[in-house]
């Protein structure tokens, strides 16, 4: 009567071969195994037996395989990068004994390689790890296929993963290819201890190579030979060797205290989840228990982890209570930290928080020895400069993480630059219209016309297709920027206005130049589209020289109401804003559109309410009389359009440890550009003096 019986198993693996390479796909076919008996051994029993797979839908779990399982370099799985490939969805077969799989490799650069040798035959096996939840087992007495070790049939068994081996037949190999000294992660297997049912070897015609536990003894299993050769002699492999007339007697070995095992196993599994922990690699932690890596072992392959990572290296493993990169208490602090300084250079703009307390009297030299402490470095017994100089490595003091300060006055500076320019007045926003750019290649701007004339439709009748003129200008983003440089002088003159101030006027000049490039259009007057200027006589924008009177206000608005659309039909645009320089003109403007009391019809102002005068200091010109212009409203047609780059409106910093500088390099860029679109939406008049 079959009895049941418990035991923790670890991962093991059998060997395989390559078959089928599709180059085109990047697939190749496997054949993974053969279920052919291999030679093991039982510490739980203190016996070597044969096992034997039974391939067969009934018998293998093939959810994990079926699903998408890797493909991996040598069963290695603590890194992603160790992922050649994947099994492909439902391409698992099971033919007389056999089981196939189509593997696709990965497309990564540093797979090309071992994909180069795949398609030249040079990478030939593969292995499979697997997991066993039953056995069937065969006392040796009871086997009639002639075997002399007891027969372990695994009956209900995983496959997990697929490997790429340089040595599928190596008898040391047995668990996941561990050293011999690597304790294993055990799983759970029931034995069931039946007599044989007249079972026979699986595969018998395709001998597959086995993998052997590491601490049996590491006799060879003829492994070598080829197919024919074995179906030439199949009973050589059941026959035994003759053993001697009267062997030896030999001690039986003690058996193993399960209870110290599992003991053991603890306490391994709880260093190795400290160690990682402790390196900020908790995600490894599962993977290198689950593989029954030794605690000397997961130690150098932390240490590889970390080197990766960091090919700088360190000097010294980071403190345990410091706060890793972009956690909470590392932003707090920095903003903190940030916040102090602010409402040290600015009070009245930035009121100081209730964390930045503690640093408000502090100086920048003395924040810069904290942040090198903080992250467990040591600052007693370096001067100013050394100080100064710690502060700013990318690696403080031989420390893994990045040290803070060099990102503290980042902050602060690219607040100041923030605040200077969006506080920078910029007329032009009223009457342009802005946009934004994905990239900086040329972009059209389509000058649409009228719609077409609505034709009457008889009863009965066709509607008649109508077509939208259009012009098209064009015009692309530009790039501007400048480097801002914080050295670590001004840490020790605790000059905090030198990287507070300069951001600052760097952050008001791109203000500036938007408008610049602006006005500069209405100033140089530069030629559309169709080869003609902005301002011509062709286009009809352009009024008599004279200063900003009724008449002239009059003259410009019939200008406005004759402008035709690409179809040549009339279309309805007035003048919203009256663009002026300071000084008498802005006077003259403002007379006219002020609202009066009037006393008689002849003292009413005509335009009161109706233009919005915007004084612009760019307007005044180098020679000559102050001109004055006029502009649509853009919602109703294209004047000016002025662009950023998609994502990055405004200044965008970037910043980085100086190399021609000792300090912080702070770099602002600014993508933006302006352009005309439609002639029809501006006016200019030159100007002239008073009458």
């Amino acid at each position: 009567m079959p009895t049941d019986q418990i035991i923790d198993l670890p991962v093991i693996g059998r060997a395989g071969s390559l078959h089928a390479v599709d180059e085109a796909s990047r697939t190749f076919e496997v054949l993974w195994t053969t279920g052919a008996q291999v030679r093991r051994y039982s510490w739980a029993r203190d016996e070597e037996f044969d096992e034997e797979l039974v391939v067969s839908p009934n018998a293998m779990r093939l959810d994990r395989l079926n699903g998408g399982a890797p493909f991996l370099n040598s069963h290695a799985s603590w890194s992603l990068r160790s992922i050649l490939g994947v099994v492909e969805d439902g391409s698992i077969r099971i033919e007389a004994g056999r089981a196939f799989a189509r593997i696709r490799l990965s497309e990564r650069d540093e797979v090309e390689d071992i994909w180069r040798d795949i398609k030249a035959g040079i990478i030939r096996n593969v292995s499979v790890g697997y997991r066993v939840h039953r056995f069937e087992r065969v006392a040796k007495a009871d086997r009639s296929d002639g075997g002399t070790r007891a027969l372990y049939r695994a009956v209900d068994w995983e496959p997990l993963e697929i490997s790429a081996v340089a040595i599928g037949a190596d008898a040391a190999a047995g668990i996941r290819a561990e050293p011999g000294d690597r304790e294993t992660r055990l799983h759970p297997c029931t034995i069931t201890n039946r007599a044989d049912a007249g079972s026979t070897t699986l595969g018998a015609n395709i001998t597959e190579k086995g993998h052997t536990m590491p601490q049996a003894n590491p006799a060879t299993e003829d492994g070598d030979r080829d197919d024919a050769a074995r179906e030439a002699a199949p009973s050589q492999q059941a026959s035994p060797q003759p053993a001697p007339a009267n062997p030896a007697a030999s001690p039986a070995p003690a058996a193993p205290d399960a209870d110290a095992i599992r003991a053991e196993e603890r306490r391994r599994s709880g260093d190795i989840m400290a160690l990682c922990r402790h390196a900020g690699l908790a995600d490894m932690a599962d993977d290198l228990i689950g593989r029954g890596v030794s605690i000397d072992d997961a130690r150098a392959a932390v240490l590889d982890k970390l080197v990766d990572s960091d090919p700088a290296g360190r000097t010294a493993e980071p403190a345990p209570a410091q706060a890793r990169d972009g956690g909470a208490a590392e932003i707090a602090y920095r903003d903190a930290v940030s916040n102090a300084l602010l409402h040290r250079h600015n009070p009245g703009a930035h009121a100081l928080d209730t964390g930045a307390r503690e640093f408000r009297g502090l100086t920048l030299l003395e924040m810069a020895r904290h942040a090198i402490e903080r992250r467990g470095g040591s600052t007693r017994g370096l001067s100013k400069i050394e100080v100064a100089r710690a502060a700013f490595e990318q690696r403080a003091t031989g420390y893994h993480s990045t040290s803070d300060f060099p990102a503290i006055l980042a902050n602060v500076a690219n607040t100041t630059l923030r605040q200077a320019y969006a506080s920078t007045p910029r007329t032009f926003g009223a009457w342009a219209r802005r946009a934004t750019i994905t990239d900086f290649k040329p972009v059209q701007r389509t000058q649409l016309g009228g719609a077409p004339d609505l034709q009457r439709v008889l009863e009965s009748g066709e509607f008649q297709y109508g077509t939208i003129g259009e012009g098209r200008e064009v015009y692309a983003l530009a790039t501007y920027g400048r480097i801002v440089a914080i050295t670590r002088q001004v840490l020790i003159n605790d000059d905090l206005d030198a990287f507070t101030r300069l951001p600052a006027s760097f952050g008001a000049s791109a203000a500036d130049l938007e408008s610049d490039i602006v006005y500069s259009i209405l100033m140089q007057n530069p030629a559309m589209g169709d080869g003609k200027a902005l301002f011509h006589a062709d286009h009809n924008n352009m009024g008599t020289a004279s200063a900003i009177s009724e008449a002239a206000l009059a003259s410009a608005y019939r200008a406005f109401g004759q402008h035709k659309g690409l179809e040549d039909r009339l279309i309805s645009i007035l003048p919203r804003y009256l663009l002026t320089p300071p000084g008498p003109r802005a006077v003259e403007a403002r007379k006219q559109v002020t609202a009066t009391t009037p006393s008689s019809t002849a003292e009413v102002n005509t335009f009161s309410g109706r233009l919005e005068v915007i004084e612009e200091p760019r307007l005044i010109p180098a020679t000559g009389q102050d001109p004055w212009f006029l502009a649509a409203d853009p919602s109703r047609i294209d004047t000016v359009e002025y662009a950023y780059l998609d994502g990055q409106e405004g200044v965008f910093t970037e910043t980085r440890t100086g190399f021609e500088v000792d300090g912080l390099e702070i770099k602002a860029r600014h993508d933006f550009a302006a352009k005309a679109i439609d002639w029809r939406g501006l006016y200019r008049n030159a100007g002239a003096a008073p009458a």
